[in-house]
């Protein structure tokens, strides 16, 4: 009897493997769905947005967009680990999910979801992020915003996309680097946050290209510094810190993709092949470049890595705010 339930259970394994990978050759068999753990207009879901109107001519099979914010990104992280893991449901990966995660683990908590549960796909695009104004704003360069913060420590306001999100992160850094103070004040999305510094609710932010550009050629938003070594294209008299003078204020994001850990491993080539071909489309790097960011494909094994580095940097900036707040 032993025996024979030993014969069973290898003839369901055979069986499941044998499914799975015709599941994988026939893929996608349906239409996709693409995670947003953000709200909608933020930089992540605008640029998810575009590659998935072109990763969709790739594959064949229409791809919806879906935003699920709140709990800095936690939500949507969430909701991805626990979708059925086909290929059917992918994450918009950016660092903002390494910081959701670092902070619970930061504080002590175990985190509902860790980055173990996925398997990066790869990016394709990258870029620094930018601090904006209002375009009103009496500041006209980073010196002119430095110079005031210097006479009034903690009186000027910046927003973000979320307490401890990815915005928030970058002016923390940028405080490390100045020795400046601000007050946060923080937004469910980055939507929300570049809103508010249209609006003159805020001082300024740093924000990602995608969800400002439009708004800085429509005359609503200017951008004082690009938070890294290098220029933009689109934007080519604004400065980048580091040729200011201003040393270990560098902001970077990404957007790429991701899906739940078991997703079979010729899905997964699938899907990265999907994202290599579009990110050599001539049409999908113009569209990118015209959001202010760089095209460029990271496979899953190599941003792995990148992102374990990089989750130790930011839990020590969270242990460190931690130990402010007390």
């Amino acid at each position: 009897m032993k025996r024979l339930c030993g014969l069973v259970t290898i003839l369901f394994l055979i069986l499941g493997l044998a499914i799975s990978y015709v599941g994988a050759a026939d893929y996608p068999t349906k239409p996709i769905t693409f995670i947003c753990p953000m709200s909608p207009g933020g930089g992540r879901d605008v640029q998810g947005r575009a590659f998935a109107s072109f990763a969709q001519k790739v594959l064949g099979k229409p791809i919806m967009v879906t935003n699920k914010p709140g709990a800095n990104g936690l939500i949507g992280l969430l909701s991805l680990a626990q979708s059925t893991p086909d290929g059917h449901t992918v994450g918009l990966a950016s660092p903002s999910d390494i910081e959701a995660v670092d902070w619970e683990v930061a504080n002590g908590r175990k985190p509902p979801v860790t980055l173990d549960d996925f398997t990066y796909i790869g990016t394709f695009n990258w870029f620094s992020h930018m601090l904006a104004v209002p375009y009103n704003s009496p500041w006209k360069t980073l010196n002119d915003l430095i110079r005031d913060a210097k006479a009034k420590p903690g009186f000027y306001s910046f927003s973000s996309s979320g307490m401890n999100a990815g915005t928030h992160i970058s002016v923390e850094i940028f405080m490390g680097a100045t020795g400046l103070k601000f007050r946060h004040v923080p937004f469910q999305g980055g939507g929300p946050a570049v809103a508010a510094i249209v609006g003159n609710h805020v001082d300024f932010g740093i924000v990602a290209p995608a969800s400002a550009m439009e708004l800085v050629r429509g005359n609503k938003l200017r951008i004082l510094s690009i938070q890294g070594s290098k220029r933009y294209k689109g934007l080519p008299d604004v400065p980048a810190t580091q040729e200011l003078g201003v040393a270990g204020a560098d902001a970077y994001g990404f957007v790429g993709l991701m899906v739940p850990r078991k997703t079979p491993t010729p899905v997964v080539e699938k899907l990265r092949d999907v994202t290599r071909k579009v990110t050599e489309d001539k049409s999908f790097i113009d569209i990118m470049e015209k959001l202010g960011t760089e095209v460029i494909f990271i496979t899953g094994d190599e941003l792995a890595k990148m992102i374990k580095a990089e989750s130790e940097n930011r839990t020590k900036i969270f242990q460190r705010l931690i130990r402010e707040q007390k």
